[in-house]
């Protein structure tokens, strides 16, 4: 497939967006995304690298006009895209995509941490709690360590805690360490185990959690 002159230009000009929403895309938990929406969080990103370029320019020509001379430095971002004859700035593309980087860095912290829905939970705009669903948000919470799982179908129970879990419910794996076995219907212990990777049926599976943070029971 040939790529035209102009779609060249604008992968080149939006390369920023590009490597931001890339960034994001590896560092943060989502749900499949359209390629159509992935090119919109490009395009924004893109636009935002830019005018973050734009602010620290305009604040550097500032600085350079109060000492007497005459600023030289100028962002040509909007003319590359409109006039397809002007050159493109390369300099100014790749301070645009190290913005670009250091703002996929700080919006990924901000999103994992759930920053802004802490904040609107605070001023109880919002209850959602920013994660996929329950489950990515009951095993992400920093108070939840021990787990006790109970395999309905095998007649198990497993204790221990937790060291790794999959981002959604829908494939609810589990990777827990320090593990006691036990037939859950008698409660007798079978063996213990150093690892152990679990996976089922949601219909078979319950999780409790004998202490959350500091509350015992």
């Amino acid at each position: 497939m040939q790529l035209s002159e102009l779609t060249i230009r604008l992968l080149l000009i939006f390369f920023p967006g590009i490597i931001s929403s890339l960034i994001i895309d590896n560092l943060i938990s989502h749900r499949e995304r359209e390629f159509k929406i992935f090119l919109l969080y490009s395009f924004i990103l893109g636009l935002a690298s830019y005018f973050i370029l734009y602010i620290i320019i305009s604040i550097n020509n500032f600085l350079v006009i109060l000492r007497g001379l005459i600023p030289s430095w100028k962002v040509s971002f909007l003319n590359s895209l409109i006039d397809k004859k002007a050159d493109i700035n390369i300099k100014e593309v790749v301070i645009a995509t190290l913005i670009a980087i250091i703002l996929a860095l700080l919006i990924s912290a901000l999103i994992n941490h759930r920053l802004l829905h802490k904040f609107a939970k605070k001023l109880k705009i919002s209850k959602r709690f920013g994660q996929l669903d329950v489950w990515s948000y009951v095993l992400d919470s920093p108070d939840i360590d021990w787990v006790i799982i109970r395999d309905l179908e095998n007649d198990l129970m497993y204790q221990g805690w937790i060291e790794a879990f999959s981002d959604t419910y829908d494939t609810n794996e589990l990777f827990i360490r320090d593990v006691k076995v036990y037939k859950n219907s008698t409660a007798e212990e079978l063996y213990f185990m150093q690892g152990i990777y679990i996976t089922k049926d949601k219909t078979n599976l319950i999780m409790e959690f004998p202490q959350i943070g500091n509350q015992t029971p």
